[in-house]
């Protein structure tokens, strides 16, 4: 029984990272459509050179969404290899689809309870990651220091 469940694991990994390599092949095309859509329709520019503001919240969405799709993948290939989750990839993972909904955000639509929660938020995350990458910086530099005493 445990087999069949490590291979039935395996093909399950196996299908959701063609379903996002998949994903990150359409976003990928969308992205360039996006932005040659973008330099190629001067009268939409509201001012600005080649680009207007309002295709710039049009194609980099899509570009966080890759880098989403991507740290998903690397976050499936730790977890087949090891059998662990690493938490630093979710938070980043998550501070990218915070960057992300940021950049297509109105704020002018929300109300200052809303505001404040999403602060909260970012700064959750964002202080989250910034411990364990403490930990893990401690940790790397006690194990230097080991192994400089043994030698």
């Amino acid at each position: 029984m445990k087999n069949f469940i490590k291979k039935y694991e395996r093909y399950v990994f196996i299908v959701l990272s063609v379903i996002l390599m998949l994903y990150i092949a359409v976003e990928i095309f969308e992205l360039v459509y996006q932005f040659f859509l973008s330099i190629l329709s001067p009268e939409q520019s509201n001012g600005r050179l080649l680009v207007s503001n309002s295709l710039l919240k049009d194609f980099l969405p899509i570009f966080f969404n890759i880098l989403i799709a991507i740290e998903l993948i690397d976050t499936f290939l730790v977890y087949m290899q090891k059998h662990s989750i690493k938490v630093l990839n979710i938070l980043l993972i998550g501070l990218i689809a915070i960057g992300r909904k940021l950049i297509a955000f109105d704020f002018n639509d929300l109300s200052g309870l809303s505001n404040l929660g999403l602060a909260a938020l970012i700064i959750a995350l964002a202080g989250g990651y910034y411990l364990i990458k403490k930990d893990e910086y401690k940790e790397r530099e006690c194990e230097d220091k080991f192994d400089n005493k043994t030698e």
